[in-house]
């Protein structure tokens, strides 16, 4: 079972998703450049099915979303003054820790995953699939120790996200409110 402190960005998006391939192949039957993209796969691979081509697309793009929902919070939060003199502060404990409670607040992160189709060791197209992913965060308490943010102690986050091929929304979601309850060990999260 995915629990929150280990929880990626794909396991956010695909569960519930009925066929991320069937989605996909929708995608390419929409818009001028999706229509290019698959004259491009259909003239690179004569006689092959698109089928198993997007089945390969659909694969690479779950590999693509595997980024630790952790990280992008740790990487939001590390432009903060107060997080940095915090981390500061306690890089060179092993007994200090800070509790920093963070105001409410939204962070909204973009990405660009990515999926070559390759064809005899030489990339035929480059499928790129803008992400928006925002959080909005209320009552947050960070435990920075040892130079990093160690534990999320308190609060609630709502989650949206956003999945597009070209113009083309692949999947959109919005989860229910979480509530930290306890600690929630921010374990890849490294803060610089």
């Amino acid at each position: 079972m995915t629990t929150m402190s280990d929880m990626k960005l794909g396991d956010l998006l695909l569960p519930g998703v009925s066929a991320l391939s069937e989605r996909l192949a929708a995608g390419l039957e929409s818009g001028e450049e999706a229509a290019e993209i698959k004259g491009a796969l259909a003239k690179a691979v004569p006689g092959l099915p698109l089928g198993p081509i997007i089945e390969g697309v659909s694969k690479g793009l779950e590999t693509a979303l595997d980024v630790p929902i952790s990280s992008v919070l740790a990487g939001a939060w590390d432009r903060a003054r107060e997080l940095r003199a915090a981390i500061q502060q306690t890089r060179d404990s092993e007994k200090d820790a800070v509790l920093l409670p963070l105001l409410d607040h939204t962070i909204t992160s973009e990405h660009r995953p990515y999926v070559d189709v390759v064809l005899n060791g030489t990339a035929i197209a480059r499928l790129v699939f803008p992400l928006t992913v925002t959080f909005h965060l209320e009552g947050i308490v960070l435990r920075i120790a040892k130079g990093r943010i160690a534990d999320v102690l308190a609060g609630q986050m709502t989650i949206k996200a956003t999945l597009k091929f070209e113009e083309f929304v692949l999947i959109e979601k919005a989860l229910p409110p979480i509530t930290i309850p306890g600690a929630l060990a921010l374990v890849h999260a490294e803060a610089a």
